[in-house]
């Protein structure tokens, strides 16, 4: 997939559990979450065929994990510390310049670079740099299996490894170089929807690309407003503060500053087809979010678990409802301790979930949201689900219409009061990466995601954006709450900082 980025965390991105100076057999540096199989296959010939016995993760931290895992079965000793005369250095090269310029990056090159220059003394360590886009090591050719063993038996073969990591990353200097000059410097402007803390994070996120010449937030907020630099929010052609994000409004805009890219922040514009209007009226403008098709699964809960439960998606037990008092029937019929969960159907603000404790109470909260008409239209119809127990997390993935790739899970603080004893809000706070989903459970909830993405392709409505998976982690494994169809807030706020790839050139990937 084109759009998928690298994600650090926020432990391994600073070095600060971890050292270049380490002693271990293996060192693996700058791979973030990614592990790819050539690599795993490195590592394991390694330990297996060659007396390698420790491994030191810098910025790396999936992998002693996935060694585990057949067919590699690779079983460290982590404190062996370094047993071999030549230490085996294994360097994922940055996969944009956006990431090549990160902090943690630079002090990776410049390790990497001084091993490479101390080549003649033994104990300086063996580096083989790994290029993702290739999914192939720089500099080896040879289809050889045992790639250790080719490179002990040809002598040569060390200067040639280090030669063409060297290239790669002077090409990366240069391209770093040509940034500097005005007249090379590529100027897009980006138009971003939205007035959240979630803007903000996208905002900021997207004036790091090197690509980005300004970044217009319509209508933004006082934090924008404040950030300066690329970011400003969005005034009209007087000068006047745009304080409207309709679709009549944000095609003035996109058209008066012509706009290379727009972003959708929130759901309201997407699920009120802002992105078809503007696929009409500026089909050469790149827009990130998905079309009023796609929103729908955000803006109908009944709709999301009628195709959940259709292309075998996991979920609750649930009935959708359009009449109070079939729904009400409905709870009497059920058994008096099976907790139920009320949803209205529409959009809420994140709001529109009742949690009632009894079957009395599920009957009120029937009545408040069809009733009552506590959320509005949202509760023409009514989502009665069994209650699921275990923790939540949320997670995003990028979607390009065929397929999708997951961030790192974030958990937010939704129920107001003590002891989670108050109404769900719309988040209060959040952190990422969760470690409630572990690595099994990212990839089970992506898979899930993909399906999602290559179904909504087959109905004729390919979805393009991201995808937010509302996920409760049952004791049977991850189940689906809800989707919703773009970037959590406040997620957002602490998972795009983990991001080590150009956040424009994934969504232009897209």
């Amino acid at each position: 997939m084109a759009c998928s980025g690298g994600f650090g965390t926020s432990s391994n991105l600073h070095h600060n559990r971890h050292t270049m100076n380490s002693k271990a057999d293996i060192l693996l540096v700058g791979f973030g979450g990614s592990t790819p199989a050539p690599v795993l296959e490195l590592v394991s010939q390694a330990v297996s065929k060659h007396g390698y016995q420790s491994i030191q993760p810098l910025r790396s931290q999936n992998f002693e994990y996935e060694l585990l895992k057949a067919p590699y079965r690779t079983f460290l000793n982590t404190a062996a510390g370094k047993t071999t005369d030549t230490q085996l250095i294994i360097y994922n090269l940055p996969s944009s310049l956006t990431e090549y310029l990160s902090e943690a990056s630079q002090k990776e090159a410049s390790f990497i670079r001084s091993t490479l220059f101390a080549g003649s003394n033994a104990s300086a360590g063996q580096v083989i740099a790994f290029d993702v886009s290739s999914n192939s090591f720089l500099g080896l050719d040879s289809s050889s299996s045992d790639i250790i063993d080719f490179i002990k038996t040809n002598p040569s073969l060390s200067g040639s490894l280090a030669c063409a990591t060297l290239a790669a990353l002077c090409a990366l200097d240069s391209k770093a170089t040509e940034q500097l000059l005005p007249a090379t410097t590529q100027s897009d402007t980006v138009v971003l929807i939205g007035s959240g803390g979630r803007e903000h994070a996208l905002a900021v996120a997207l004036a790091q690309s090197p690509l980005v010449k300004e970044v217009i937030v319509c209508p933004g907020n006082g934090g924008t407003k404040a950030e300066g630099g690329k970011i400003s929010n969005a005034v009209d052609s007087d000068g006047n503060p745009i304080s409207k994000q309709d679709n009549d409004t944000v095609l003035e805009l996109v058209r008066r500053v012509n706009a290379k890219m727009v972003v959708v922040g929130p759901e309201q514009p997407l699920v009120d087809g802002v992105v078809d209007v503007l696929a009409v009226e500026c089909p050469s403008v790149k827009v990130f979010g998905p079309s009023k098709a796609g929103a729908e699964l955000e803006a109908s809960k009944a709709f999301t678990k009628d195709f959940l439960q259709q292309h075998g998606i996991p979920t609750a037990k649930y009935q959708n409802f359009t009449s109070a008092d079939e729904a009400i029937a409905y709870v009497k019929s059920l058994d008096p301790n099976d907790r139920q969960v009320v949803k209205a159907s529409g959009l809420a603000a994140g709001k529109g979930v009742l949690l009632p404790t009894t079957q009395e109470e599920t009957i009120e909260a029937v009545k408040e949201i069809m009733s009552d008409k506590a959320f509005g239209a949202a509760g023409d119809t009514c989502v009665i689900e069994s209650f699921m127990t275990g923790p939540e997390a949320s997670c995003l993935a990028f979607c390009d219409g065929k397929t999708a790739v997951l961030m790192p899970a974030a958990q937010d603080h939704k129920r107001a009061l003590d002891n989670d004893e108050g109404l769900n809000t719309g988040g209060m706070g959040a952190y990422a990466p969760a470690p409630c989903v572990t690595p099994e459970m990212h990839k089970e909830i992506e898979a899930m995601c993909i399906k999602t993405v290559e179904k909504m392709a087959e109905r004729g409505t390919p979805y393009v954006g991201v995808l937010y998976a509302g996920m409760m982690l049952t004791p049977n494994g991850p189940s689906m709450l809800e989707y919703n169809c773009r970037f959590g807030d406040p997620e957002t706020q602490v998972v795009l900082p983990l991001l080590e790839t150009d956040l424009y050139e994934v969504m232009t990937a897209c």
